[in-house]
């Protein structure tokens, strides 16, 4: 089979060059010298997918929720009997009492020895300690539930940067294209005045004003070309994956499909005032300091503990007695300098900033949803116009180019024509690029955006 594709592939190119040669040149130079077949186009999907599967950010969420998590069953685990065994041997200087003394008869005087050993198991477990167990354990889940809500926000916030990277890519290599368009119909234009100036029908000036048009496209397209570097490294460095491989693949295309949009602001705000990451994590943390108030004013009722001891006692001669004990332990602080006071008067002060913050979160979510709505409304508007713009622009710069050719037009006009037809191309890419942005930040603030969003939402097209 593998042999067969290596054949079929070289057939299909020669097939392909006898009936179509321009899209044969073009196949084989965008597949390059070990580009396989199946990979000449880069899509946005495929980016975010690679992006989710190895960036560190979202394994560096991963990490914390696992803690956060583990954090959790250590204080469930106060819940559970206390059991421990240990063992001690002591060797002293002079003899000791081996075991206890709970009596004393002349008749049987207690054994020494220079060597003590003991052994003992010991159970204990808490009664009631004013709820700081119940306290501790809810704000644990609380710090897991935040924990969770940022590995879903590391992720929404890779694929918003990847999706943000590509199209800045996409767009500059438009530009770059529209630079080239350009520079082509400028040369093209030049080669026409030189041969008239060869053959006295155009001034020296008419070539000296065509080749400085010329010169600064070509500085134009040069700082093109190294903002598109610097946006091909940002998305290989988020992909994992190997520049050349990326720079020898076309970006896809990306528009909006159907639903993309969503449509009414309240809709809209009360979608993000429920699933927003950020509005999450405050919740989560004013979970996690109505959990620290209640420890602290746990630190006011007494504790009641229940304990048990077997223990083994013996010399070096190996002789051992077990003795069993057993008790109650009820503690409560008489006087602690204040601690009690300032530990609940912190705790209080954490929750209301907690719910604060929350509220904070709230109001700025409906400020991103309103920025979101008019950036996505506006920017649909100026796709419409530029479209047309760009149309008529073309159509002048077109008939300029004509008016040139036999001799009834002027050259400034037609110079003038090309440079607002590349304006005209470069603000119609930043307007595309924007209206696929205000989308994108629409879902991320509703907490929909993801590999899926991406999939069902984005139309992607070579």
């Amino acid at each position: 089979m593998d042999a067969a594709m290596r054949w079929a592939r070289p057939l299909a190119l020669s097939f392909l060059t006898l009936t179509h040669p321009g899209q044969a040149l073009g196949v084989m130079a965008a597949q390059g010298p070990d580009q396989p077949s199946d990979s000449l186009v880069l899509t946005l999907s495929e980016a975010v997918t690679a992006a989710l599967a190895q960036h560190p950010s979202v394994a560096a969420g991963q990490a914390r929720l696992d803690g956060a998590r583990a954090l959790t069953g250590e204080a469930e685990a106060a819940r559970l009997p206390w059991l421990a065994v240990d063992g001690v041997a002591n060797r002293f200087q002079e003899p000791m009492v081996v075991a206890p003394l709970h009596g004393f008869d002349i008749r049987q005087p207690p054994e020494f020895d220079r060597v003590l050993v003991q052994a003992s198991a010991s159970v204990s477990y808490t009664v009631f300690d004013g709820g700081a167990r119940g306290a501790r354990i809810d704000r644990a889940r609380a710090q897991a539930a935040e924990a969770g809500v940022g590995v879903a926000a590391s992720r929404i916030t890779l694929v918003l940067s990847v999706v943000e990277t590509y199209l800045r890519a996409r767009a500059t290599r438009e530009l770059l294209d529209a630079h080239d368009r350009r520079i082509a119909a400028l040369t093209a234009e030049r080669d026409r005045v030189e041969r008239l100036l060869a053959v006295g029908r155009a001034a020296r000036v008419e070539v000296l004003r065509v080749e400085a048009a010329l010169s600064q496209a070509q500085a134009e397209r040069i700082a093109a070309a190294a903002q598109l570097d610097v946006a091909q490294r940002d998305l290989t460095r988020a992909m994992g994956a190997d520049l050349d491989r990326v720079r020898r693949r076309s970006l896809a295309s990306v528009a909006l499909g159907p639903g993309a949009a969503p449509a009414g602001r309240e809709d809209v705000l009360a979608r993000a005032l429920a699933g927003n990451a950020d509005i999450g994590r405050a919740r989560s943390r004013v979970g996690a300091t109505a959990a620290g108030r209640d420890e602290a004013r746990a630190a006011w009722l007494p504790k009641l503990q229940l304990a048990g001891r077997f223990v083994e006692y013996g010399g070096g001669g190996g002789d051992f007695q077990g003795e069993w004990q057993g008790g109650v332990q009820l503690s409560y602080p008489l006087f602690t300098g204040g601690q009690r006071v300032s530990t609940s008067e912190r705790a209080a002060a954490e929750e209301r900033a907690a719910r604060e913050d929350l509220r904070l979160a709230e109001l700025r979510v409906g400020e991103v949803v309103d920025r979101a709505l008019a950036a996505l409304e506006s920017a649909v508007a100026r796709v419409a116009a530029l479209t047309a713009a760009e149309a008529r622009a073309g159509e002048v710069a077109r008939i300029e180019q004509l008016a040139l050719d036999v001799g009834a037009g002027v050259q400034t006009d037609y110079l003038t024509a090309e440079a607002e037809l590349l304006s005209v191309r470069a603000a119609l890419t930043e307007a595309r690029q924007s209206r696929v942005l205000a989308a994108v930040e629409l879902a991320r603030v509703m907490g929909d955006l993801s590999a899926e969003w991406v999939d069902r939402n984005l139309e992607m097209q070579p």
